[in-house]
């Protein structure tokens, strides 16, 4: 029996995976959200085995995010199907984080209270092992100005800042790529600040699957994993990981303030006060 397909795009099955996250209206809505990169590398299998993985991966606060939008995401397409009725994506992702910091307001104080009992050393930052640098990297994107902001945090076994950088650049329409660049550059910083044992750290899983493999499928990110590949000859250790992005907040405040100031600067010491800040 042939499987149904999708009454939206016409294309594809017709299944929760495809309705939340393939369908031309799931595209449009997570393209636009803080955690587009993120849902980008989500594995296609049963939502509930999706929630599963991304709890593994986020914050619950990432988690309440998503669950929202997809029930936004539900709600746009029967408005599409039955009153023919199209919704704005960015005004659906405003939407469902305005209902996140509503639940918050309520029950944040009790989750709080929860959560600072259940800290695990997994939901913090923390120091690279002796002889090694940890490299924290992140993209921000603001898709309105075709921008780029990337951000780099290095820090050494005592967990002190060496070294911290900002750049802007031109997006290029894929939050994927621009989490490539961001790795390629924190490796470059690494390179100038003469750094030979490194732990680069993102939060954009695919990208750090993509960094770990020898080929990529993805052609617009293709060059520029296989420059970060091309990296591992010139230090004598590297590795590159997948943190949540609460491990990763200093190199994501980075990259925001590149969007904000358009320049690119790196510090290895006398930091502004803003920028210290973001530490």
């Amino acid at each position: 029996m042939q499987e149904p397909i999708c009454q939206v795009c016409k294309s594809g099955v017709e299944d929760a995976f495809h309705a939340f996250m393939e369908c031309k209206v799931a595209r449009k809505v997570w393209k636009y959200s803080y955690l587009a990169s993120e849902m980008q590398g989500v594995v296609r299998e049963d939502i509930p085995s999706v929630m599963q993985s991304l709890i593994k991966q986020m914050s619950m606060r990432e988690v309440e995010f998503v669950a929202v939008v997809w029930w936004e995401i539900w709600h746009a397409r029967n408005k599409l199907i039955f009153e023919g009725k199209r919704v704005n994506p960015m005004s659906l992702i405003a939407k469902a984080q305005a209902a996140v910091e509503a639940y918050q307001r309520v029950h944040g104080k009790e989750q709080t209270s929860k959560r600072s009992e259940d800290v695990s050393k997994q939901d913090q930052w923390c120091p690279p092992p002796v002889g090694f640098y940890k490299v924290n990297v992140d993209a921000a994107v603001h898709t309105e100005q075709q921008l780029t902001g990337l951000g780099v945090v290095i820090r050494n076994p005592q967990g002190q800042v060496i070294v911290a950088a900002v750049k802007s650049t031109k997006f290029q329409d894929n939050v994927t790529a621009a989490e490539a660049e961001a790795v390629k550059w924190g490796l470059e910083i690494a390179l100038e600040a003469r750094l030979a044992a490194v732990i680069i750290e993102t939060d954009c899983i695919e990208v750090a699957n993509l960094a770990n493999s020898k080929t990529s499928s993805r052609k617009e990110i293709v060059w520029t994993i296989s420059d970060i590949h091309s990296y591992k000859e010139k230090f004598q250790s590297l590795s590159i990981q997948h943190v949540p992005r609460c491990c990763n907040s200093c190199a994501h405040s980075l990259a925001k303030r590149a969007l904000r100031s358009s320049e690119t600067v790196t510090w290895k010491d006398n930091f502004p006060p803003d920028v210290l800040f973001c530490f």
